[in-house]
């Protein structure tokens, strides 16, 4: 299997060994070939339709082939992350509350446990080789905008279709002032509360950081990356171009709701991520399955914990992800207004 690192010296052009008929470009054969020695036989015949797409993303002119600034790009900008990429774990809301406290998921009758994600985090933990661990905590005030029983607090905008009279525990209403759609959670994760804390079993790394995300008492934040209006952003940014990171690999709970929200920011914003689907436990399994679809068709990898380790510890490459990377550089060569 093709290991993570360094595949030829920083004077060598890779474009040397794969240009076979010597014409100082790569076409699709030629390129296929240098995908093989990438990712391995198996995963070029797995995704021959990945191979062929991030070709012609960089094939700017339509030539069938890879020559001068395009080459140049692919290589510099492609070829060297593929190689040598920057990991990152983002664990996200792993605390007691959505666990054993006021909004267990076990609780919500769905067969859902969150528990059940503690062991193979602690795994990916123990064993992958990452450059940076990060988790999130949910950390709400007394007075959150999300809670059920501070209904009473605000005035309910003339569009919501449930009333405060009406509203039940997980309904969804719309706010007047901050005018805005909120689903009504139970109290939980409480700033310094024992809700709000990591579970006890869960590993936290050493050198590692934790992001804090909802303690604006007016705005609810699922993503670890923005709050639900994506104009404030939390840490993360800053922690993640601190360190240079390239691949996002996400976990935890829930996975309908904040876990999804993560993993569709983190994609938007050019990252290549990664969900793993065994680390995540969620509220309904219906939407568990929608979330599934939705990340893998913004171009996420849906990856098994044994998947990931043999990822970040380089025995192999995911091609799914490093299409995404080149779908990223296509966006910004266009000017993509999301990123």
């Amino acid at each position: 299997m093709p290991a993570n690192g360094q595949l030829w010296k920083p004077e060598e052009d890779p474009l040397i060994e794969f240009d076979v008929n010597r014409d100082g470009a790569l076409d699709l054969q030629e390129f296929r070939a240098l995908c093989e020695k990438l990712f391995g036989s198996e995963e070029v015949e797995k995704h021959e339709d990945a191979v062929k797409e991030i070709f012609q993303i960089f094939d700017t002119d339509g030539d069938d082939l890879l020559t001068g600034e395009e080459w140049t790009r692919c290589n510099e900008k492609w070829v060297a992350v593929v190689a040598s990429p920057v990991n990152a774990l983002l664990v996200v809301d792993v605390q007691n509350d959505f666990i054993d406290g006021t909004i267990a998921l076990r609780d919500c009758g769905k067969g859902e446990d969150g528990a059940d994600v503690v062991e193979p985090i602690n795994r990916l933990v123990k064993e992958g080789d990452w450059h940076k661990i990060i988790y999130s905590l949910d950390w709400h005030p007394e007075d959150h905008i999300g809670f059920y029983h501070n209904l009473s607090m605000r005035e309910l905008h003339p569009d919501s279709k449930v009333s405060k009279e009406e509203a039940k525990l997980f309904d969804t209403v719309i706010f007047f002032d901050p005018h805005l759609e909120q689903r009504l959670w139970p109290r939980h994760c409480v700033m310094d509360s024992w809700g709000a804390q990591l579970h006890k079993d869960l590993i936290v790394a050493s050198g590692s950081a934790q992001v804090r995300k909802g303690q604006n008492p007016d705005m609810e934040t699922y993503s670890v990356f923005f709050d639900n209006n994506a104009v404030n952003s939390t840490e993360l940014l800053d922690i993640l171009r601190d360190d240079d990171v390239t691949d996002v690999y996400v976990c935890g709970l829930a996975y309908d709701i904040c876990v999804r929200a993560t993993c569709l920011d983190g994609l938007r914003l050019g990252y290549r991520l990664a969900v793993i689907d065994d680390c995540c436990r969620g509220v309904d399994p219906d939407d568990i399955a929608k979330t599934r679809d939705e990340i893998s068709d913004k171009g996420g990898f849906l990856a098994k914990s044994d998947d990931v380790l043999s990822l970040v510890n380089g025995q192999k490459r995911s091609l799914i992800m490093a299409r995404q990377g080149a779908r990223n550089l296509l966006k910004n060569s266009s000017g993509d207004p999301t990123d």
